[in-house]
């Protein structure tokens, strides 16, 4: 698999249709929009997965976060494999890779959320070796 790490205007057109798999509340204008702040606000990066026939497979949005109970540690806010793709070893794939970028960003350890309904993306976690830590709460402003 070839790594891309998105960031240029074609670049994001080209990754929003795979985004959307996951994201299918955003139009490409908000993912725009948010993308940017993200990236301006909190480092955050964008890294897409071609196959060797050239197409887009999957896509990890992540950065490296700091804080009291984690340290520093490499979290995966976005993680989408293609529905094309899916159950052909990716995900796991892309998780290797997680893996060795926060290895090399001297992270301590890796996190990331699902929904608490996403039964199918806990048990991929889960046989990929992650453990259940946390409960996320969220309230709408």
């Amino acid at each position: 698999m070839k790594v891309i790490y998105v960031d240029s205007l074609k670049e994001l057109e080209r990754v929003f249709p795979l985004l959307n798999e996951l994201r299918d509340h955003l139009s490409f204008d908000e993912f725009i929009s948010l993308y940017n702040q993200a990236k301006q606000l909190t480092n955050y990066k964008m890294s897409a997965f071609e196959n060797e026939s050239g197409e887009l497979v999957a896509l990890m949005g992540h950065r490296i976060l700091v804080d009291f109970v984690h340290g520093r540690h490499f979290y995966i806010d976005d993680l989408v494999v293609s529905k094309k793709y899916r159950s052909q070893g990716i995900g796991a794939k892309v998780l290797k890779i997680a893996e060795e970028l926060a290895a090399e960003n001297s992270c301590n350890n890796l996190r990331l959320c699902t929904g608490i309904q996403n039964d199918q993306g806990k048990k991929f976690y889960e046989n990929n070796g992650w453990s259940l830590r946390a409960v996320a709460y969220k309230k709408k402003l």
